[in-house]
């Protein structure tokens, strides 16, 4: 069966923009990745379930987000939005509301679009923020992902500040801040993932190179943290990147840049704690990225600094991971979206 995946990253060097491939899911074997759509530095990206394509966009020295139609065979440009001073760090697509949340991590805030049926870029709101860390790379809020709860509320990480906010979006015109956690010091929470079934959320933090385990309490929007593990050793040279969990909850996995390494964890039955199963080589440098196949029986790994794309067979019953030793070359990938 073939899966189709998009890659996205910097165009910095010789960077084109949106790539797209398909990976053999019987062998493991991705094709060349084709340019989908050519666009200045779209890092990261999202699809609709109507195949509408969400990236971040550079042109003419501002930033902001582009909609694409890449649902029949020449992607079409439907909306664009260039009204900021740079570019967002990472865009999410709320389907039950039609919600666009933007994280701009140089700018201190989160911005709320709506996407229209036909694909215009409606906006709602902006959540600004301040702080700082310990860090020098933490010399202001610098919110680094937006996405949303099990049960539809917004969360954000600011690498900056080291908080994780939490709001409700029953007016996204008017979003109400429900709760403000504080990590631990220095850490610079920057992506997570929830667990599907247990009421657990795990924080990749990229200074600490630390998954935190927390608890989410859905009745009072608030966390508690039960557990801290490290993703890799050296938290000084290295920083932490992308997160994932397999669709049944048991494996979480969390890469981290520097030394290079994806690091695959068990997840307990309750979902409270993680053991480090394996550390495994990215084959490459920089693993800004990976994702998990909609088969579960692979993970496709960006190496931003390598400019290349790494694969992986997953054992879905014991969480391990095998390199296949096929890397593709891509340049300057910071972001894998399977659809």
């Amino acid at each position: 069966m073939f899966e189709k995946v998009l890659f996205s990253g910097y165009t910095k060097n010789s960077g084109k923009g949106v790539y797209s491939a398909e990976l053999n899911s019987d062998n493991g074997e991705l094709s060349e990745p084709k340019v989908l759509v050519e666009l200045d530095n779209p890092t990261y990206i999202d699809v609709t379930n109507n195949m509408k394509l969400i990236a971040l966009a550079k042109k003419d020295n501002r930033g902001g987000i582009v909609v694409y139609d890449i649902g029949s065979d020449e992607p079409k440009l439907l909306d664009e939005d260039y009204s900021e001073e740079t570019s967002p760090s990472y865009v999410k697509f709320d389907a039950s509301r039609n919600l666009i949340f933007s994280a701009y991590f140089h700018l201190s805030k989160v911005k709320i679009d709506h996407l229209t049926d036909d694909g215009k870029i409606e906006h709602y709101s902006e959540v600004k923020f301040e702080g700082h860390g310990p860090r020098e790379e933490q010399d202001q809020s610098k919110p680094h992902f937006s996405a949303l709860t099990p049960d539809g509320n917004l969360i954000i990480c600011d690498y900056g500040a080291d908080r994780i906010y939490i709001y409700n979006l029953d007016d996204p015109k008017n979003p109400k801040l429900l709760n403000n956690y504080i990590a631990p010091s220095g850490y610079a929470p920057r992506h997570l993932v929830f667990n599907p079934t247990k009421p657990y959320v795990y924080v990749a933090c990229e200074l600490s190179s630390k998954v935190l385990v927390m608890e989410y309490n859905s009745e009072t929007a608030s966390l508690t943290l039960v557990d801290e593990v490290a993703a890799a050793k050296d938290e000084q040279k290295n920083t932490t990147a992308a997160i994932r969990i397999s669709k049944d909850g048991k494996f979480l996995y969390a890469s981290t840049r520097g030394a290079d390494t994806i690091a695959t964890f068990a997840v307990s039955a309750d979902g409270a704690s993680l053991k480090k199963l394996d550390t495994t080589s990215s084959m490459g440098k920089g693993p800004r990225d990976f994702d998990i196949d909609p088969s579960e029986k692979y993970v496709v790994v960006a190496n931003q600094d390598s400019n290349d794309i790494s694969i992986f067979k997953r054992n879905i019953n014991k969480g391990n991971l095998t390199n296949l030793g096929n890397n593709i070359s891509i340049p300057e990938c910071v972001c894998v979206h399977f659809i």
